[in-house]
């Protein structure tokens, strides 16, 4: 185990999060305080997209689109000027953006936070249904699942907050609870806990290696949480005092982790872009469309 090396790849950016690796190498984000989706090619952030709301994460469809999670500016309140209606979102090569959901199986979607594909080409996705406030919680946590195959409302976690989401190299869905600090794992539509984190481990976004190891994004401990398959807190990666990490997408052997950086409460672009070179290799990411 270890981290080869650390770097930050890009600054000055408006609270990234969510990000995805793109086949030609590139990695593309979402930046919450400004309603945008953006794409590093190596060198520079461009922006894609810019809208209404807030896009809470993206990922990459079969079919060209990026599909992204519309938390409708709940959750940042930076964004409460250009509020969106909360679903998911599709932007096709056109530029052109339509709603996929704004509600399943009669439950509308509140502040979705992170989405993924699995492997029966359904996009998957968190909605903790309020903003991030553990004294005052107020409505239960959900997870969804939207396709061709079916739209379901998969598990009701309660007053948790359900957030990132990753598959396993076995097929289950793993994903954290941010409030109670829980890694937890979908096993024939229940809900198992994995492992509760540590004190000051609060997770936010996780990707999974290969070997099942869950590299997990907990902005109070200013880097990454590595856990094991059974659930054992393998190692610590430490990225800045003031990092505050938010998500993380695999691409190869190193990480792309977006940080939103100290300055996001005071609405100040202090996030960053970081490329973390790490031992592990990333599970290939599942293929879907809708």
């Amino acid at each position: 185990m270890g981290v080869k090396t650390k770097d930050v790849v890009a600054r000055g950016l408006a609270a990234p999060e969510g990000p995805v690796l793109l086949p030609d190498g590139h990695v593309v984000f979402v930046e919450e305080m400004s309603g945008s989706i953006s794409l590093f090619d190596g060198t520079e952030v461009r922006s894609i997209f810019q809208g209404p709301g807030s896009p809470n994460a993206v990922t990459l469809g079969t079919d060209g689109h990026f599909y992204f999670a519309q938390n409708g500016g709940v959750v940042g309140t930076w964004r409460a000027a250009c509020p969106a209606i909360p679903g998911i979102q599709r932007i096709g090569p056109d530029g052109k953006v339509s709603y996929v959901a704004t509600n399943i199986a009669d439950f509308p979607i509140k502040a979705p936070n992170d989405l993924v594909f699995g492997p029966d080409g359904r996009l998957y996705f968190t909605d903790p249904a309020e903003p991030y406030d553990p004294t005052n919680r107020l409505e239960d946590g959900r997870l969804f699942a939207v396709g061709t195959s079916g739209d379901e409302m998969l598990l009701d976690v309660g007053k948790s907050y359900p957030n990132g989401l990753a598959f396993l190299p076995d097929g289950r869905l793993v994903w954290v609870e941010t409030y109670e600090r829980n890694v937890c794992i979908l096993e024939e539509g229940r809900r198992r806990l994995l492992c509760q984190l540590p004190e000051g481990h609060l997770p936010d976004g996780l990707d999974v290696a290969l070997d099942g190891r869950m590299y997990i994004t907990t902005v109070t401990s200013h880097g990454l949480t590595v856990v094991s398959p059974e659930g054992a807190i393998l190692e610590v990666i430490r990225l800045d005092s003031d990092a505050l990490p938010t998500n993380c997408c695999f691409d190869g052997n190193a990480l792309w982790v977006t940080d939103f950086g100290e300055g996001w409460a005071d609405r100040v672009t202090t996030g960053r872009l970081w490329r973390v070179e790490t031992d592990a290799q990333g599970k290939p990411q599942t293929p879907g469309r809708i």
